[in-house]
């Protein structure tokens, strides 16, 4: 089977397919002859393949911006002095426009059904599949401007000039009406959907993985209890059906070479290398670290540099943070039991905990470079925030005397498996190359022009290295590769499965399907959480690994968890302040011996500035979009706090 089969393709585009944009997209002027699109099978294929880009194309991507949104991720880059302002929020405001409308993309998903339901050319069979897959489709349109805004105007027809009526249709009155829509579609969907597909196009079982994630999100926004049950039973149906097995190989699932052939991915997007290359997506060209071998050598002790190094080009600006990386348990090496880092016997035996407060510039190390400049640990930049009610630093430490051992090796040693398949930290090894992020290292933080990184360098002392993709000869902008982006795999079912059991009080079935990826992914030993509390704070650790840096699914899951309120976040009530999207991020440094390090704000650029009020729950309705509908006499409510 060819996962990169683009049936009819080519034909529909020599046709120059052409949608007229106007309010609502009300006016089917196409360039092309319908007769010729809905005229067999392969053309009609064809337009259907089309449409998936404009739909699931709001769940493959922006991995790096989403996850920057949460505390698992950043944004912090010199070159163009730029943090993510939406995290800040200082750059969102009531005309913010997360995708309103899409009337040209509802349309063409109505010209799907009906189109379909009207041939004379398909089988019944084929029209009861495809229409399926067009409910598919609408359904995932309908439930990312839901997720996102939570109302949207639902458009159920192909709709022509002399729909007067049509052209004012109002928003859903609620997320409630909203989610009925979504779960309306994705219904009718997995009933008309076949249990197997070309890879790329939904099946019965990627209706039902949309369908488990949607339940979730409403749940949390309604607080309608069938929502758990439908969560529940779409993610058991697909488990149950025996169609998917979880992987192996956690990190090649979202490599090329591996993903089309891999059991765990339930439906994903795929480009081939003629079309696209390193910069189509932000995961590659926004994450590689640009490192020429002139800078390495420069900024290294003594004037040497891997040539390897020349390889990467990228214009990195989206980071790991400490954060995340705290969430990767370790295996204990006298007990075998699973604990964060800094609770382990190695790091009790070997480090001393120094105190916080008597770091000053260069105090941990002054480390001075070939080309004769400086680089401190703490920089200055590290003693200034603006977020005084959190520790400016967490831990600052150093090998005892009697230790033989590296901070390197204590810290990132017997890691949760997941950690090294998604982040890049110092001593790792991606591509052949030994990535060196302590002081002075190869990819450190200021290896280039400036101190702090941020020069297509680090800022975290980490960089990202799921959904990377090896280019050849080198990964620059331009060079050719095959991609793609997981939409929905197995690992997800049993995340959405725990969270619905804990909704349930159900402790003992959430951990055991927490325990699923935890100990098959991270190979590590089981939670035996037993109390809510427990479970929940076992349960949120895991999908924060499992599903970190995955189309900004940490992002909508920290909205549910905000939403549930309690032991979600920091027992804080229901729609209160999300608390870990309102805080600073962390760094760490690590000294050029490997014998001291410290973990910090990320304070550059006033990467501390990170806020979340009650309104962020929902992005706007965009006003512009309000007040150019108010004009044709169509009155929007808009959402709370905008």
């Amino acid at each position: 089977m060819n996962i990169y089969r683009k049936v009819g393709l080519s034909g529909l585009l020599g046709l120059g397919l052409m949608v007229s944009c106007d309010v609502m997209d009300t006016k089917p002027f196409e360039t092309y002859s319908e007769e010729l699109v809905w005229s067999s099978k392969e053309m009609v294929d064809a337009f259907v393949i089309q449409t998936y880009p404009n739909t699931l194309g709001y769940f493959s991507g922006g991995s790096a911006s989403w996850e920057s949104l949460t505390p698992n991720g950043a944004q912090c880059d010199q070159v163009q002095n730029r943090i993510n302002s939406y995290a800040t929020e200082t750059g969102l405001d009531a005309y913010t426009d997360y995708g309103f409308g899409r009337f040209s993309v509802q349309r063409r998903c109505n010209m799907i059904l009906e189109k379909v339901a009207e041939s004379t050319v398909l089988t019944e069979l084929q029209k009861k599949e495809l229409i399926g897959e067009g409910y598919f489709l609408r359904g995932a349109l309908y439930f990312d401007m839901t997720r996102k805004m939570g109302r949207f105007v639902p458009i159920d027809r192909v709709l022509s000039p002399d729909d007067s009526e049509a052209f004012k249709t109002p928003l859903t009155a609620s997320v409630e009406e909203s989610y009925q829509l979504v779960m309306s579609d994705l219904d009718k969907a997995v009933e008309g959907l076949p249990e197997t597909s070309d890879e790329g196009r939904a099946n019965k079982y990627a209706a039902l993985a949309l369908r488990s994630r949607a339940a979730l999100q409403a749940y949390a926004y309604t607080k309608d209890g069938k929502y758990l049950e439908v969560a529940i039973n779409s993610a058991n149906e697909v488990i149950n059906s025996g169609a998917y097995t979880l992987t192996d190989n956690y990190g090649g699932m979202f490599s090329s070479d591996q993903a089309p052939s891999d059991k765990e991915i339930i439906l994903a997007r795929y480009y081939l290398d003629k079309d696209a290359s390193v910069g189509s997506f932000e995961e590659m060209i926004l994450a590689l670290p640009n490192l020429a071998g002139d800078d390495v050598a420069l900024g290294s002790a003594d004037g040497t540099s891997d040539p390897a190094i020349k390889i990467l080009g990228g214009w990195a600006e989206y980071w790991p943070t400490q954060d995340l990386v705290d969430q990767y348990l370790v295996v204990d090496e006298k007990t075998g039991d699973a604990k964060t880092w800094y609770e382990t016997s190695q790091y009790k035996e070997n480090v001393e905990a120094l105190p916080a407060e008597n770091l000053s510039v260069g105090s941990i190390e002054k480390f001075k470079r070939f080309d004769g400049e400086i680089r401190n640990l703490p920089t200055a930049n590290d003693l200034i925030t603006g977020r005084t009610d959190y520790p400016l630093f967490k831990q600052v430490g150093k090998l005892k005397n009697n230790s033989n051992r590296t901070i390197t090796d204590i810290m990132y040693n017997n890691r949760d498996k997941r950690m090294d398949a998604t982040i890049i930290r110092d001593k790792s090894d991606f591509w052949g190359i030994t990535m060196e992020l302590n002081l002075g290292g190869n990819a450190s933080q200021g290896v280039r022009t400036k101190e702090d990184g941020g020069w297509y360098t680090t800022v975290s002392g980490y960089y990202w290295r799921k959904n990377m993709v090896k280019g050849e000869p080198n990964v620059f902008v331009d060079t050719k590769i095959n991609f793609h982006y997981v939409i929905a795999r197995l690992g997800e079912m049993y995340m959405n499965l725990a969270e619905a059991y804990l909704l349930k009080g159900d402790v003992a079935k959430a951990v055991e399907m927490l325990n699923v990826t935890r100990m098959k992914h991270g190979g590590l030993p089981a939670s035996k959480a037993s109390t809510l509390d427990d479970a929940w704070t076992d349960y949120m650790r895991e999908r924060r690994v499992e599903m970190a840096y995955e189309n900004g699914d940490i992002y909508f899951s920290y909205l549910r968890w905000g939403k549930y309120g309690g032991a979600c976040n920091y027992g804080r009530a229901s729609g209160d302040v999300i608390k870990d999207l309102n805080s600073p991020v962390y760094k760490i440094g690590i000294s050029s011996d490997r014998k001291s390090f410290c973990v910090g704000q990320l304070t550059l650029l006033n990467s501390w500035n990170r806020n979340f009020t009650t309104r962020r729950y929902l992005f706007p309705i965009p006003q512009g979009a309000i007040d150019k509908r108010a004009a044709d006499g169509i009155v929007d409510k808009q959402n709370e706090g905008w």
